[in-house]
Parts: structure tokens; C-alpha cells; sequence
């Protein structure tokens, strides 16, 4: 029986809303909603690589608006942007009480994580490791972060079951012998479980 599983983190376990970000963003700095949505299509790869930190968003932000703004403030802004999937959760801990071992695999950045871990405690309690963007420094749906997520996890392809709900990401996984499935909605996801015995 496979006994590792991967699930994604967003629109999966929580559910994010871009738009509110930018809102938010907007309101506190004094920019435009385009001036923050250019904002983030121009650094936001960089920042879920790592390549960029929350420290350097900021001062990318602050120069635009052209005024000094609070960090702690900002980040807020940034990341209070997430709702929890409350059946899936449920899910995720039932699995984990039948002894599989769970790790989140997903493209996110510095703030976003740290606020949902601390918002919602079940990241730290169910998940037996994490496999970031930017910690890995690698996105999804290249297969680096893939590799990265069997060697974090300790397991091989065959032993592992990974969800999430982009498709290219699934297929990606699938390319490398990773057993995976679409997310669409608990009951597909209950489905798909059961089909390999993990439920």
C-alpha cells in the first residue's frame, strides 16, 4: 500500500483569493490595483523561488509608492488572503490517523506560508514535512520540485500518491512514475483514495 501522500496546498486544503490581495496591497500602499497586480506579475515568480524575500517585496513596494510603509502591515496585507477547506482538512487528519505520512507540496512564498501555518494550526499538526517553492527554489510544474518532494519525503515514486488541482502539475508529476490525481472536490478525491486502498 502506498503510504505517502502529497497534497497541494491552495484551492486543495485552503482556498486564496488573488484579487483580495491586490486589493489590499492597494489599499494600504495608496497604489492602484494595476500598479500591484504589475507589482506581483513582474517579482511574484521570483519571490515563490526564493529568489526574492518578503523584505525586498517590500522595499520594491515602498518605492513605487514612494513612502515608507509598515512591514508587519503589508505582509498582512499580502497574505490574509485564505479560507480553509474544511472537508478536506477532515480528510487530510483521517488519512494521517490511518498512519500515512502527509507532506504539502506546493508553489508559495515566504509570507503566504508563515501566515497560513500560524493561522491555521492543522499545517503544522498533520503534515509530516513540507516541500516549498521557495525553500527548493524550484516551481511546479517542473520536475525538479518533484524530485525534491521524494527525497524530502524518503520515498520513490511508487510509494507515493500526489493531488492537486492544476492539471499540467498533475501531468508533470505523472512524467516522472508519481501517482496522481486532479483534485476537483472531496468525493472524486474520497474516490481515488479508496480506489488505492489508502481510505
Amino acid at each position: 500500500m502506498k503510504r505517502t501522500i502529497f497534497f497541494d496546498l491552495g484551492n486543495v486544503l485552503i482556498f486564496f483569493d488573488h484579487q483580495k490581495m491586490c486589493r489590499q496591497v492597494a489599499l494600504y500602499s495608496g497604489l492602484s490595483i494595476s500598479q500591484i497586480e504589475s507589482i506581483m506579475h513582474e517579482y511574484g515568480d521570483s519571490y515563490e523561488r526564493g529568489d526574492m524575500n518578503s523584505r525586498q517585496l517590500f522595499e520594491r513596494i515602498c518605492q513605487m509608492a514612494q513612502k515608507e510603509l509598515d512591514f508587519e502591515k503589508l505582509m498582512h496585507a499580502v497574505s490574509d488572503i485564505f479560507e480553509p477547506n474544511e472537508p478536506v482538512i477532515a480528510l487530510a487528519e483521517a488519512l494521517k490517523n490511518r498512519g500515512h505520512h502527509l507532506f504539502l507540496l506546493s508553489n508559495t512564498c515566504e509570507a503566504h506560508f508563515a501566515f497560513a501555518s500560524s493561522k491555521f494550526p492543522f499545517i503544522e499538526q498533520l503534515f509530516d514535512g513540507f516541500v516549498l517553492s521557495y525553500q527548493v527554489g524550484a516551481r511546479k510544474p517542473e520536475k525538479k520540485i518533484y524530485e525534491k518532494a521524494l527525497e524530502i519525503a524518503g520515498c520513490r515514486n511508487e510509494e507515493c500518491f500526489y493531488t492537486d488541482d492544476i492539471p499540467s502539475y498533475i501531468e508533470s508529476a505523472r512524467s516522472i512514475q508519481i501517482d496522481a490525481e486532479l483534485f476537483t472536490n472531496l468525493r472524486d478525491l474520497t474516490q481515488h483514495l479508496n480506489a488505492r486502498g489508502m481510505l
